[in-house]
C-alpha cells in the first residue's frame, strides 16, 4: 500500500556513454551491410532446433538467404579433440576464445568452427550465428577491425542488428550477461563471451526498429520477457529522444 515495500522500478537504459557509442557504430557499419538486410527475423520458438551441424548448417544458409549473404560459401568444422582447430593458414576474424562458433578466414575461403555445447540453448546456436553472419558481413565489406579488442565483438553484433539479426542477438545477451540458461543445460556460461550486454542489445535493437520504422509490438513479440522490458523501456526513450542514424554517423567521436 501506498508503494511500500515495492522492488525498485528496474532501469534497462545503457549509460548515455554506451548509447552515443553504439548510435554512432550502428550508424557506420549499416552502409556496409548492402540493401537486402532486412527487418526481425523469428524468435527461437519460430525456428527449428538446431540439434546437430546438419541443422546448424540449414540455419546459417537460411539466414544468409535473407540478409544477403547467399553468395558466401563456408565450412562447418567442429573443433577436434587434438590436434589444430583449423587448416593451417586460417585465421581468426576477431578474438575466438570463449565463443562456441567462430568464423576463421583464408584467402577467399571461410570456415565456421563450432563447439557440439553450442547445441545446448537454442539461444546460443542463434545469437552466435547472428554474430558471426555480422562478422563475415564486416569482414567482405572490408571494415578495418577495431584496434580495440574489447569491441570487436560488440562491432560485429551491431552488424547483425543491421542485418536485421538484431532479435537474435538479444534473446541471447540475457543467457550470456547472467551465465544461466535456467538450469539445466550442464554448460559453463561463465566462460562463454558476448559483445553487448543485455540492455545494450535490446537499445541497439530498438534503435534498428525506429529506423525501419517497426512497431513495438512487431518485434517485441519475439523477445523472452527480461529482454522484452529492455527492449520496451529503450523504445520508449527513443520516442521522446529520437537519434537518426544519419545524424549519429556525423557526431564527433
Amino acid at each position: 500500500m501506498f508503494g511500500l515495500g515495492a522492488a525498485p522500478a528496474v532501469d534497462f537504459l545503457p549509460p548515455p556513454e554506451a548509447r552515443e557509442w553504439i548510435a554512432r557504430t550502428l550508424a557506420t557499419t549499416r552502409p556496409h551491410m548492402g540493401p537486402d538486410a532486412r527487418g526481425a527475423m523469428p524468435s527461437a520458438e519460430a525456428t527449428p532446433v538446431v540439434r546437430d551441424m546438419d541443422g546448424l548448417f540449414d540455419l546459417v544458409c537460411a539466414a544468409q538467404s535473407e540478409i544477403g549473404q547467399a553468395d558466401v560459401e563456408f565450412s562447418l568444422v567442429e573443433v577436434p579433440e587434438e590436434g589444430p582447430p583449423v587448416p593451417p593458414g586460417f585465421v581468426p576474424l576477431g578474438n575466438p576464445e570463449g565463443q562456441l562458433l567462430h568464423t576463421f578466414h583464408k584467402g577467399g575461403e571461410y570456415i565456421l568452427l563450432y563447439a557440439p555445447a553450442l547445441f545446448r540453448l537454442p539461444e546460443l546456436v542463434l545469437s552466435s550465428v547472428a554474430r558471426e553472419l555480422g562478422r563475415l558481413g564486416l569482414h567482405r565489406a572490408g571494415v578495418a577491425p577495431s584496434e580495440d579488442p574489447e569491441e570487436v565483438e560488440a562491432r560485429a553484433e551491431l552488424a547483425a542488428v543491421a542485418l536485421g539479426l538484431g532479435v537474435w542477438v538479444a534473446n541471447g545477451a540475457y543467457v550470456f550477461e547472467n551465465s544461466c540458461c535456467g538450469g539445466g543445460c550442464g554448460l559453463d556460461l561463465s566462460s562463454i563471451r558476448a559483445g553487448l550486454s543485455m540492455p545494450e542489445a535490446c537499445f541497439a535493437l530498438a534503435l534498428d526498429a525506429h529506423h525501419r520504422d517497426m512497431s513495438r509490438r512487431a518485434v517485441g513479440k519475439h523477445l523472452a520477457p527480461t529482454q522484452l522490458a529492455a527492449f520496451k523501456s529503450s523504445y520508449k526513450h527513443l520516442r521522446k529522444h529520437p537519434v537518426p542514424l544519419t545524424q549519429a554517423a556525423a557526431s564527433p567521436t
